[in-house]
């Protein structure tokens, strides 16, 4: 599996697209940091969510700015679960990768030697 942050004490966000008054769904919860300047946790409210994959025993959700998180523990209050979120997302299929490299159709078209 990917190394993907955790979010933890999750709790979905409900809002509505003024466009079109469709509903997006957005997550909140307390994400650890890799980054070594702050390595507190910190409470993010992810973009819109627009998918989500299951992979391994990780439920993971994909954003709108192709953000990816798996899902830790659900805060207390929240009442929701990732079965919510499979009932408004779509599940992100992994796409195959390609058999092999097809060199019959690459030219090399210019080479610069240093």
């Amino acid at each position: 599996m990917n190394t993907r942050n955790v979010l933890n004490h999750w709790k979905i966000i409900h809002a509505k697209a003024p466009e079109n008054g469709q509903y997006l769904a957005c997550i909140e919860g307390e994400v650890a940091s890799s980054n070594p300047r702050f390595p507190q946790a910190s409470i993010i409210r992810t973009s819109y969510l627009t998918a989500y994959e299951i992979e391994a025993s990780a439920f993971v959700v994909i954003t709108a700015r192709r953000s990816e998180y798996v899902l830790g523990t659900r805060d207390p209050s929240e009442f929701l679960t990732e079965d919510f979120l499979k009932s408004i997302l779509p599940e992100r299929k992994q796409t195959p990768s390609p058999s092999s490299f097809d060199a019959e159709g690459s030219q090399i078209i210019g080479y610069r030697e240093l």
